[in-house]
């Protein structure tokens, strides 16, 4: 189960201010060195069932690590984002059907049903990581991302605040770790995860499913997204 905040964050000064800070109220903040560089690729099928029940299948290609992911979302309420979540880590292609055994891999091919799958849309993300501890216990994982969202012929740049609760932590420990967050930054909620705001764009441009060369006509390298994303 993934429960996590989105907050739109306006301004980058914003994520310098946060990651140099050591305490936010009761917690500890501890921040991970470097940038995760991450590349998204978003699929579904051609009629698009799994948006149609909510699902997200994508593929995270990390450089060093690819990951296979299938989510399900189940309420999303005032920037709070509540989903089941599978997860599986990579050795051969995209599709689930060559996924290494797993939960990801039997959730992801009992919604298919053997239909083919298409590149829906592709977000590239520049990532870093802190981590919220209360006590001795780590709660919350906070994610600041920058990069571009592709879908459709178009590209939309987004700067953004995660912060989602592990599994030792317990929704009081969100609920307060944002209300310091909030006292503290100027924050908007983020009512739309990634994916809605890919499906946006794919509206804007009459398009359902894009092919891979249409998808990298926005953005055509990571320089060029890394200027969109600085943009935004």
């Amino acid at each position: 189960m993934e429960i996590e905040a989105k907050f739109q964050v306006a301004n980058r000064a914003v994520f310098t201010s946060l990651r140099q800070l050591a305490a936010l109220g009761p917690f500890r903040l501890v921040h991970s060195p470097g940038t995760e560089r991450q590349h998204n690729t978003y699929l579904d099928t051609a009629d698009r069932r799994l948006t149609a029940e909510r699902t997200t299948l994508r593929v995270r290609d990390l450089g060093s690590r690819r990951l296979g992911t299938v989510k399900r979302s189940l309420s999303s309420q005032a920037g709070i984002h509540i989903r089941e979540e599978w997860e599986v880590d990579l050795d051969a292609g995209d599709h689930p059907a060559d996924w290494p055994a797993s939960a990801a891999r039997d959730k992801a091919l009992a919604m298919l049903n053997g239909a083919p799958i298409f590149p829906l849309m592709i977000i590239r993300t520049c990532r870093q990581y802190s981590y919220a501890i209360l006590g001795d216990v780590q709660v919350a994982e906070i994610s600041l991302d920058e990069g571009v969202i592709m879908a459709g012929e178009r590209a939309l740049g987004f700067r953004e605040m995660e912060v989602e609760l592990l599994a030792e932590g317990t929704r009081a420990n969100l609920d307060s770790l944002i209300d310091h967050l909030q006292a503290r930054f100027v924050l908007t909620p983020e009512l739309r995860g990634k994916k809605k705001r890919g499906l946006a764009l794919l509206a804007q441009a009459g398009d359902s499913l894009p092919t891979v060369a249409r998808l990298h006509t926005a953005v055509g390298t990571n320089e060029q997204a890394d200027v969109l994303a600085v943009g935004a």
